[in-house]
Order: C-alpha cells, then sequence, then structure tokens
C-alpha cells in the first residue's frame, strides 16, 4: 500500500479536516488579531492619558506654588486620574499642607491613601516615612515602627534608621536609640561627596544620650 495520498484523497482529507477545525481556526486568528489592535489601541490610551494627567498635574503645581490649587483640579486627579504617580503626588502635597496647619490625623489619612495607590516601591516608601512621621508626632509609636519596618527602599536608610531613634528614645530605650542613630549617620556619610542632610542632628542626639549607669 503506497504511504502517499492521491491528490483526490488528499483534497477529500483537507476538506474534513476544515469542516472540523475550520471554525476554532478562524476564531482563533481573529482573536489573536484583536488581542495585537487591542494593546496598541491601549498603549495609546495609556499615553493619552499619561499625556492628560501630566497637564493637569503641573495646573496644579502650578497653581499651589501660587497658592491657589481649585477644588476642580483636586476632583480631576482624584476621579480621572486616581492611582496614577501624578495623583500620589497630589497626595502627598495635600499631606504637606495639612501637617503645615498640623491637622495630623487629615495629612495621615491622605499619606494612607498614597501608600495604598502608589505602584512604585520607591515612591510607596516615600509615603510610607512620611506617615511614620505623622505617627511619631501622634504619638503613635507601634504604628510608626511598623510602617519604619515595611521600608525597603536604600536611599531612606539614614531617615528610618534617624526616626527609629527618635521612637526608642520616646519609649526610653536608649540603647536601641544609639544603634539607629549610628547606622543612620553610618549611612548618611556612605557617599562621602554626597552626604544625607541631617546627619549632624543625627550626631547631635546621639552625643545626648548619656548612659547614666556609666
Amino acid at each position: 500500500m503506497s504511504d502517499y495520498l492521491t491528490d483526490e484523497e488528499q483534497a477529500e482529507r483537507l476538506k474534513r479536516w476544515w469542516v472540523q477545525n475550520g471554525t476554532s481556526l478562524i476564531v482563533g486568528v481573529v482573536l489573536a488579531v484583536a488581542a495585537v489592535l487591542g494593546w496598541r489601541w491601549y498603549q495609546g490610551y495609556e499615553q493619552d492619558q499619561a499625556d492628560a494627567a501630566s497637564d493637569v498635574y503641573a495646573s496644579y503645581v502650578a497653581a499651589r506654588n501660587e497658592a491657589e490649587p481649585t477644588a476642580d483640579q483636586l476632583a480631576t486627579i482624584d476621579t480621572e486620574f486616581e492611582g496614577s504617580g501624578y495623583h500620589v503626588f497630589t497626595l502627598l502635597y495635600r499631606a504637606d499642607d495639612e501637617i503645615e496647619v498640623e491637622d495630623w490625623e487629615e495629612a495621615l489619612a491622605l499619606l494612607e491613601r498614597a501608600v495604598q495607590l502608589a505602584d512604585n516601591d520607591i515612591l510607596k516608601d516615600i509615603a510610607r516615612y512620611r506617615a511614620a512621621k505623622v505617627l511619631y508626632q501622634l504619638d503613635r509609636l507601634d504604628e510608626c515602627e511598623a510602617e519604619l519596618a515595611a521600608i525597603r527602599s536604600t536611599g531612606l536608610e539614614a531617615h528610618v534608621a534617624a526616626l527609629s531613634g527618635d521612637v526608642f528614645v520616646a519609649r526610653g530605650d536608649l540603647e536601641r536609640a544609639r544603634t539607629a542613630y549610628r547606622s543612620g549617620i553610618d549611612a548618611a556619610r556612605r557617599d562621602p561627596n554626597n552626604p544625607v542632610p541631617g546627619v549632624e542632628l543625627m550626631e547631635l542626639k546621639l552625643a545626648s544620650l548619656v548612659d547614666e549607669s556609666q
């Protein structure tokens, strides 16, 4: 028996295969094309959204520098661009404004929202650090320490250590405070050409911690 099919047999087999698989093949091709076109549309949409968010954010910052940000600008960012990096930045700005008038609870709410929405690890950690500072101000030391423990960004090491030292001082744990301040000073001076601002204050705090047992 020949291993090869005649032209008629090949045609008949192809016809049967098409009847059985033609619809699914067409559907698969259509879905693949739709996926490509959909992705291209999505990329274009994302770019348009980013451009629009950038415009609104720039308008907000300009107005804020003139001390005249509008509720409409914030409402637009909060609703149309929720979760974007620009939205998170406005939350940080708004928290600073609340801190300026010592509305610590409102500032904390804004910063916690920023932590929740930020999809960038560094930006999330900046919001966490600022939230920790507010929690320290509110004397909620356990929550402050928990926020600090969650921060992983290396660029914030000195700041985290400094605030941790303040927490330990508030608890009367001077040994751990000394350790934290030393760690912060080391991190701040790791790059001699670019020391972290505030290192001198940490050194003063460390020097002020006298061990009364000695």
